[in-house]
């Protein structure tokens, strides 16, 4: 039975209000603080804001970046240039693709669906570098196979051309906007097209005047998300920028950082810039909880009648195919191929049937799999990944537990702003404000540049968790907490013992997207790992890296990053499929099993059950 606990005189915080103290302090630790540092360190000196005899109050670095107002104002065109597009282009090929899977009678398309996920375990930087390898203007396999058309010139695609990296730039970023725009799709109901078609409208005007209106809540979501994501991209401004001489706010921010020969790293006019293009997300963002404040007006899922229309495509079926086989191809299958004819190859050397059978050796991969870097690079990136994904999901469902079974007060609504705020912060930013925090308290508490300093850095992404856990949190009905406190527990206790095992499989479900996305991560690293605390993302980075001196070895870098996305895969599955099969296993229990403290509680009985629903029903009609 669970055991009331009692206080007399003044009142001592409970149990649950200490957990959410603390869980809310580790948030505003993991997402204000480094921002806050941020701030101070653009008003503050040229290098370091604190410990350093040359730092002082001004306004000294927005200065310069105006004096800099020809290179500021090339950045803000090329980086608008090059997320706006490439967001534009990946939300209609994301758009498309939807729409032919979910609204139409497309053959396939539980196998399209499938296929379009799989570059999603593909870390970023090996896709980034497939597709350099791919569009080699000697060996590349789609410069190879575009030659073959009578028209093609000699560099059908000049990789570093500005059109191609934003082109790449949206392929690498499709599968997320898809997995968005999927459910957003389904739950429109398509009698209200159907209706349109019905009074005469056609598919333009039903798509204009009835689908877009009722898709734009959604649809303005996915845009800002999909833009925040590739402002804070550095994978394919680092490997195709610099080649191409275009200074993406990236890649402007990272080299500023760096330290080149003879020069000091110029962290506070790197915090202007920062803080620039923080304001910028952050009022994007703010237009989105603006535009979205009503978007409950536009929801057309009811109880009766709903049912999502398909669109018979008629002769459209073969050339939307082609587009799907074509997306597939440029995302999945080349990408792999490019890969694998590098890793096989001691040298770039173009493909051809002589050549595969002169010049190909399996070697690289015996290299990378003997190599004792790799295997210590792939334990710290677990190690990373698991840490943070647990620290960002354990104290993410504590708060949004306090939160969602809080009154809806203006301060609880502002902390759950907060919580949700790190989806509005580029990772370029997260990485280089958890950067010079770390500098800043490295004197005190020495962890720069060590495993625990990414962990934390890791777990910025702390609002996916958080969202997650409170939608799963509103789904649990509050009379089964109101029981156990009738029966004397306190409120940590039917968290501990009723909330928490109700919420596992969404917290564990989180887990792994946080796990898998912590893998693949490239640019917090960037900012932020030694070489005694890279992962396996940075040392792909310094094999493939001409710059890397002694460590480039391009053919090791293709079989290594080969060898990563085949872990990635086999554990992201692995863990999902145990997911399964423990969730197949609790369905399959006694509904008693599914709540073991309850079910393990004496005044379980019937007589004892009554008690308490009396009492619950005698403690409603009190408020």
């Amino acid at each position: 039975m669970f055991k009331a606990g009692r206080t007399t005189g003044r009142r001592r915080p409970t149990s649950m209000t200490i957990a959410m103290v603390v869980a809310g302090a580790v948030i505003f630790i993991l997402l204000a603080v480094p921002l806050i540092v941020q701030v101070i360190t653009a008003f503050r000196g040229p290098f370091l804001p604190f410990g350093v005899s040359s730092a002082k109050w001004g306004i000294e670095n927005f200065v310069t970046l105006w004096q800099l107002r020809e290179d500021f104002w090339g950045v803000l065109g090329a980086t608008g240039a090059f997320v706006g597009g490439s967001t534009l282009l990946t939300l209609l090929m994301a758009f498309g693709l939807a729409w032919v899977t979910v609204r139409t009678d497309a053959p396939l398309r539980r196998l399209i669906s499938v296929l379009v996920i799989v570059p999603y375990i593909i870390p970023p930087i090996v896709k980034a570098q497939a597709y350099l390898l791919m569009l080699s203007p000697e060996s590349g396999v789609l410069n190879q196979l575009l030659r073959l058309l009578p028209f093609a010139s000699d560099v059908p695609i000049d990789p570093y051309a500005f059109p191609t990296m934003i082109f790449i730039q949206a392929l690498t970023n499709v599968t997320f906007p898809y997995l968005m725009i999927v459910p957003i799709l389904t739950n429109m109901d398509g009698s209200l097209e159907e209706s349109a078609r019905v009074s005469g409208a056609s598919w333009p005007q039903t798509l204009r005047r009835v689908t877009l209106p009722m898709l734009w809540p959604g649809l303005l979501g996915v845009t800002v998300l999909t833009f925040i994501l590739g402002l804070g991209s550095l994978e394919v401004p680092l490997l195709f920028g610099q080649e191409s001489g275009r200074s993406i706010f990236a890649l402007k921010l990272w080299t500023l950082i760096s330290s080149n020969a003879g020069e000091l790293p110029q962290y506070g006019l790197a915090a202007a810039w920062g803080l620039v293009f923080l304001v910028i997300t952050t009022i994007a963002f703010a237009v989105y909880l603006r535009a979205t404040r009503n978007a409950e007006r536009r929801a057309s899922v009811s109880g009766k009648g709903f049912r999502p229309s398909t669109m018979q495509m008629g002769p459209w079926k073969i050339p939307v195919m082609l587009l799907v086989a074509v997306f597939i191809l440029l995302t999945g299958i080349l990408p792999l191929l490019a890969l694998l004819w590098a890793a096989i190859t001691p040298y770039p050397v173009a493909f051809s049937f002589d050549a595969m059978l002169s010049r190909t050796d399996f070697g690289a991969f015996g290299v990378v799999l003997a190599d004792p870097e790799f295997w210590v690079s792939l334990g710290r990136t677990v190690i990373i990944a698991g840490g943070s994904a647990t620290i960002a999901v354990v104290f993410a469902t504590v708060l949004a537990y306090g939160i969602a079974r809080s009154k809806k007060t203006r301060w609880v609504k502002a902390l759950d702003l907060f919580a949700s705020s790190s989806v509005a912060i580029p990772a370029t930013i997260a990485g280089f404000a958890m950067f010079l925090t770390f500098m800043v308290i490295n004197p005190y508490i020495p962890i720069a540049g060590t495993l625990l300093a990414l962990v934390i850095a890791y777990s910025y992404r702390v609002s996916i968790a958080y969202r997650s856990s409170y939608s799963a949190t509103l789904q649990i009905r509050p009379e089964l907490e109101e029981a156990a406190l009738t029966s004397g527990a306190s409120r940590f206790e039917g968290f501990r013992r009723i909330i928490a095992p109700l919420l596992m499989p969404t917290v564990m479900a989180v887990w792994i997207q946080m796990f898998i996305l912590g893998t693949n991560e490239f640019t917090l690293p960037a900012f932020l790992a030694t070489p005694s605390s890279r992962p396996l993302s940075m040392y792909i980075y310094a094999m493939i890296n001409p710059r890397s001196a002694q460590l480039y070895a391009p053919d090791q870098g293709a079989a290594m990053a080969l060898i990563f996305t085949l872990m990635v895969f086999a554990i992201g599955y692995g863990l999902q499929w145990a997911l399964s099969r423990r969730a197949i296993g609790r369905t399959r229990k006694p509904v008693s099993a599914g709540l073991p403290a309850l079910a393990a509680t004496p005044v379980a009985d019937a007589d004892a059950s009554a008690t308490a629903t009396l009492a619950v029903q005698r403690q409603r009609q009190r408020r």
